[in-house]
């Protein structure tokens, strides 16, 4: 995924077998599509085993085909010896056109049989955006086709009505085999395969290379009609195999005639009965066979059998365990096959492959494969829906049981989140962004910088057509306005669950915004484990996959020291995003206007303060080593302390958080979708524990304690709850949560641990206080300099008390409020250029 996303390949489907992805999930631990999520997994259930190894890759102009015998692990793409047959197509140059034809056809019999939105993404995202495979010749299935180097290839799989074994006879009628190479890490234990070849090809010396830790035929009967090799002491493993000893996983069947013209099958089927399809049940396998006049073929390969040691049948160490496909076929039976499950919004969609006319238990699992809800039902159709209210985010399974809870009728599957789908449609408008966001996910945190660009001309929610955002200049050129008018119109949601309202697709659009996908791409990298070990890495023939070491060593790459030219530049970015996201809070918002403002922050809104935050916890106090002729020095990002601009961190927090604090004071857009609702939600939660571990991680002057007990309760009071009742309930989880979050900082300051200790100890213990005595109506009368009060009037909120005058006057400060530089001071200001003194009958005192 890693790979893909910096190709710019996003829309990414994996087909596996129903029974072994069915096997898997037994062994789910929670920590699958973790570390890689975005593509969709969707299980195809065949009669055998559904076996095929077909990499498919499209563009707008050109396609990559790769066809061969790696299966999608660790192994099958690092350590194993795998053969790979791989054909580009380009527009330009369409010879190739024939065979990507084929796959194509063979791709869509699959794609058409898929449910819910794997059918969009596999069949109306790939055709729109490569059209060039609606143009493709129609062509006959099993056939020749002309390759380059006058070489010709046939696309072959097993079907109900022909075999790749009778396609392969076919395509050799008339030839006169002299002789047969055949490579397979499994091979019928009676070698009933190599017999039907054989007797189909009399008068052709067999070649059977057999590796030992697969299943070889040793109760070949006739076994010395054969000639049989070692495939660890041939030359290709000590020429070109890994620098460990490998394990062959390639399966090659290689034909030569007495003219020495040759045939080449190579792909997913071992030499097996169910594999080329010679009994009456078959595995779905894909193969290439390929026809040379020159022949040649296993030398290109590498494979020289010639002067290599022949090895008796008996001499092998047999192997005796069952055929692992056989094993999870038989343990991976269920009444009910579960094809697709997705969320979205609150509802949980079920595909089935077919109707089940009796009472069933839904069980829904958590990321810990936990049950945690279920439902009864008393029919199940084919796309059957759910309405839940439980935490999305904590939902990752679900499975159809019996009533009585005994058995399990149909498999388990991982359920997909719709708007992690919808995020990859492959829009060539949102490319850039999901690249920049792919390199964010894959760990390249320095790159955000360069990421967050579209979350500042991100107006998603703008009602007007001006331009509420500054820039540098103060205004955006033209180009660029029409820029971020594509860009609000990323995702293309249209063929999906249309019967949403106009409103829910317009809220659903939103949390598909610029922003919003800013801020996912940002947590996930500072959430996710890069620790690779948990992960699942089950192989058909990797008993201990732990112990390979594969190609990944190879793409370890030594850290480069950065340019400062580079790192002033990505300063720069920095400290524009601030500049921007403070301007339109202060200047644009809080005071444009005399009046106090009645603006209620948005959905865009907390997403970029929620995006400010995340790259304050990234960069604040984050240093990096410059070597510059000779001498060494240290680069700062955006430093912890320093004056009370936007330069430094304790500057965003005082503007950036105080401004959205006061802001906060009339609340938040409401908002019609229910789903809709709950992300503000949570993104208001988050936000309480973001700004409240910012602010604890802040160095603070003794006479900048009012700022930091300000900003403390005015977080506690706006971005979390306003009754004690709430308060008592909630409190204890969110000084966990705060405790948590503080731990996964990457800059801290040496007083972070005390000031989160006096948040919980102190600051809470008051806020409490202060909301009982509003709540039981214990106010004050007069206030004192240096107190610390709360006041409902004109949405000051908290503040402290510069100064008063006998007539119960006050000059309150907090930030959020205008900066007098006269007075050097966060003053109260109501509507002039003066700073008057507040008249107040009462207040609430807070004790800190």
């Amino acid at each position: 995924m890693k790979w893909l996303r910096s190709c710019g390949v996003r829309n990414v489907n994996v087909f596996i077998d129903g029974h072994f992805y069915s096997e898997l999930m037994q062994q789910a631990t929670g920590d699958e599509m973790k570390l890689a999520t975005g593509y969709s997994l969707y299980p195809i259930f065949e009669k055998n085993i559904f076996h095929p190894k077909v990499w498919f890759l499209f563009g707008e102009k050109e396609g990559l085909l790769l066809i061969g015998s790696g299966n999608l692990t660790n192994s099958g793409n690092g350590s194993n010896d795998e053969i790979w047959g791989a054909y580009h197509f380009d527009i330009k140059q369409p010879q190739n056109a024939p065979v990507f034809s084929t796959a194509w056809n063979y791709i869509s019999k699959l794609s058409a049989t898929t449910k819910g939105i794997a059918g969009e993404k596999t069949t109306r995202w790939i055709a729109e955006h490569s059209q060039w495979l609606m143009e493709l010749p129609k062509i006959t299935d099993f056939q020749f086709l002309n390759a380059p180097n006058n070489e010709q290839v046939a696309f072959l799989y097993n079907t109900e009505q022909t075999t790749i074994w009778q396609q392969i006879k076919q395509l050799t009628v008339n030839e006169n085999i002299t002789e047969i190479t055949t490579v397979s890490p499994y091979y019928d234990t009676k070698g009933k395969a190599l017999e039907e070849i054989k007797n189909t090809f009399p008068n052709a010396q067999i070649n059977v290379i057999i590796d030992e830790s697969g299943i070889i035929p040793s109760e070949l009967l006739d076994n010395k009609k054969y000639v049989f090799y070692d495939w660890k002491e041939l030359d290709l493993c000590r020429n070109i195999g890994a620098k460990q000893q490998s394990k062959l996983h390639a399966k090659i069947l290689h034909f030569k005639t007495k003219n020495n013209k040759e045939f080449c099958l190579f792909g997913s089927a071992n030499i097996t009965l169910t594999g080329l399809g010679i009994s009456n049940s078959a595995n779905a396998e894909v193969s290439l066979f390929i026809k040379s006049e020159k022949g040649n073929i296993l030398e290109k390969i590498g494979l020289k059998l010639k002067g290599s040691s022949q090895k008796s049948l008996s001499k092998f160490t047999t192997n005796n365990r069952a055929s692992i496909e056989q094993v999870i076929i038989k343990n991976n039976q269920f009444l009910i096959k579960l094809l697709a499950a997705e969320v979205n919004h609150s509802t949980l969609t079920l595909y089935t492959s077919k109707r089940f006319d009796k009472p069933v238990f839904i069980a829904m699992y958590d990321n810990n494969n936990q049950f945690i809800k279920g439902q009864e039902i008393e029919s199940l159709k084919p796309q059957y829906e759910i309405n839940f209210d439980i935490d999305e985010n904590k939902f990752r399974y679900v499975q159809i049981q019996s009533i009585d809870g005994n058995s399990n009728l149909s498999n388990k599957i991982i359920v997909s989140n719709y708007l992690t789908i919808a995020k990859t449609h492959p829009n060539p408008k949102n490319a850039e962004l999901e690249r920049l966001c792919g390199q964010l996910q894959n760990g390249e945190l320095r790159n955000v910088l360069d990421l967050i660009h579209y979350a500042i001309i991100d107006e998603s929610e703008k009602e007007d057509g001006s331009s509420i955002i500054n820039t540098s200049k103060n205004k955006l050129k033209e180009k660029e306005e029409k820029k971020t008018a594509e860009q609000s119109k990323l995702y293309d949601l249209s063929g999906y669950k249309p019967i949403e309202t106009n409103s829910q697709l317009h809220e659903s659009a939103l949390l598909l915004s610029p922003s919003f996908r800013v801020l996912d791409a940002l947590k996930l990298s500072h959430t996710q484990s890069l620790d690779l070990e948990a992960d699942i890495r089950t192989d058909e023939q990797e008993e201990d996959i732990g112990n390979i070491s594969g190609n990944d060593e190879n793409e370890v790459r030594k850290e480069k020291s950065i340019p400062l030219k580079v790192l002033e530049a990505d300063k720069r970015k920095l400290k524009n995003f601030f500049k921007n996201l403070y301007g339109y809070f202060h200047h644009d918002i809080l005071f444009k206007d005399t009046k106090i403002s009645d603006y209620k922050l948005t959905l865009t809104d907390i997403t970029k303060y929620l995006i400010a935050l995340e790259l304050i916890h990234e960069f604040g106090g984050k240093s990096e080593k410059i070597d510059d002729e000779q001498q060494q020095f240290f680069f700062t990002y955006l430093p912890a302390n320093g004056g009370y601009e936007n330069d430094n961190v304790k500057g965003c927090c005082l503007n950036i958080i105080g401004d959205f604090l006061r802001l906060s004071k009339n609340g938040f857009k409401e908002y019609s979708f229910d789903y809709t609702r709950k992300k503000f939600e949570q993104l208001q939660r988050d936000a309480l524990i973001s700004t409240i571990t910012c602010i604890s991680n802040i160095y603070w002057k003794e006479d900048e304690k009012p700022y930091l007990k300000t900003l403390l309760l005015n977080a506690l009071h706006y971005l979390g709850w306003t009754s004690t009742r709430e308060i008592d309930k909630n409190l204890n989880t969110l000084i966990n949560k705060v405790k948590e979050k503080a731990k996964n900082l990457k800059q801290v300051t040496r007083n972070l641990d005390t000031q989160i200790d006096y948040f919980a100890n102190q600051v809470c213990n008051a806020f409490s206080y202060s909301t009982q005595s509003r709540e039981n109506g214990k106010f004050a009368e007069r206030a004192s300099r240096g107190q610390i009060i709360y006041s409902s009037i004109a949405g000051i909120g908290y503040c402290y008390v510069v100064s008063s005058t006998k007539q119960n006057e006050y000059y309150l400060a907090r930030p959020g409020f205008n900066w007098n530089h006269q007075e050097k001071e966060y003053i109260n200001h109501f509507g002039d250029t003066f700073y008057r003194p507040l008249p107040l009958t009462k207040m609430i005192i807070v004790d800190l």
